[in-house]
């Protein structure tokens, strides 16, 4: 069975994007991620600009929207 993800939000700092993947790993969310940074980043970390887009899984969109919000 093919599951639809959902777009829930674009991460641009690091550590915010570590504290909201640490959070829905411990509580179970199935989500998945998609990379679009540049390049130039993993050559030269300070040149270049993090992006991360968070995809959650239609079953557990609203427990992680609830999560994420506080």
């Amino acid at each position: 069975m093919h599951k639809k993800y959902i777009f829930h939000s674009t991460s641009y700092e690091k550590e915010i994007f570590l504290q909201k993947t640490m959070l829905l790993t411990n509580q179970s969310i199935d989500f998945k991620t998609i990379e679009k940074s540049s390049k130039a980043q993993f050559r030269s970390p300070l040149s270049g600009h993090f992006e991360v887009e968070i995809l959650i899984a239609e079953d557990d969109f609203e427990k992680a929207t609830l999560l994420l919000s506080k």
